[in-house]
């Protein structure tokens, strides 16, 4: 069995080593864990050009049809993102916006939607704020409906996810989040 893990950060913090942990843990479940750093690839931004209505891909030539061959190929999906005003990252952002071209209702290239449906996918985010104000105002749980809705548009089912909250007064998760990114991880190959 394969998993992605897809690290948004752009530094190596709390949403990597959280990431790391679930990527760990599926391992040690038996799956074949590949990992992937956003910010080492090169993801341009949706032009809103409309080609990918009408031809089933995205026309920009940067990594992302490797990414979405990633996807497509994966039994399950382990996706971190620092969130940053209730919402994922840029990086995230320009990500999920042109998987669109390949996992939506209008794909036809080889990495379609239903290459996607039926696997699996959990989402780590972390943010500065406190708790409780991290998930009542939002910038815990923003990020990851953000990311949810778009998964789950690509076909993939949503089982799971960890906010890594309190940030401003620690640099990284502590003992509790990482045995919860590593529950994650059991957790997604237990679903795969």
């Amino acid at each position: 069995m394969k998993v992605l893990a897809i690290d948004a950060g752009a530094r190596r913090s709390a949403v990597s080593r959280a990431v790391e942990s679930a990527a760990r843990s599926a391992e040690a479940a038996g799956a074949q864990v590949t990992r992937v750093r956003l910010d080492e690839r090169e993801i341009r931004f949706c032009t809103s050009c409309g080609f990918c209505g009408t031809s089933g891909a995205c026309k920009i030539e940067d990594d992302l049809p490797s990414l979405a061959a990633l996807i497509a190929g994966a039994d399950g999906v382990i996706f971190g993102t620092p969130g940053y005003f209730r919402r994922a990252n840029v990086c995230t952002k320009a990500f999920l916006d042109r998987l669109s071209g390949y996992f939506g209702a209008h794909a036809r290239g080889a990495e379609t939607r239903a290459c996607a449906r039926g696997r699996s996918a959990v989402v780590i985010t972390a943010c500065s704020a406190p708790e409780p104000f991290a998930t009542f105002f939002g910038y815990s749980t923003g990020p990851v409906r953000e990311l949810r809705r778009a998964l789950e548009f690509a076909g993939l089912r949503f089982v799971g996810s960890l906010a890594v909250t309190d940030l401003w007064r620690r640099s990284g998760p502590d003992e509790v989040d990482e045995r919860k990114a590593s529950s994650l991880g059991r957790i997604l190959v237990g679903r795969i």
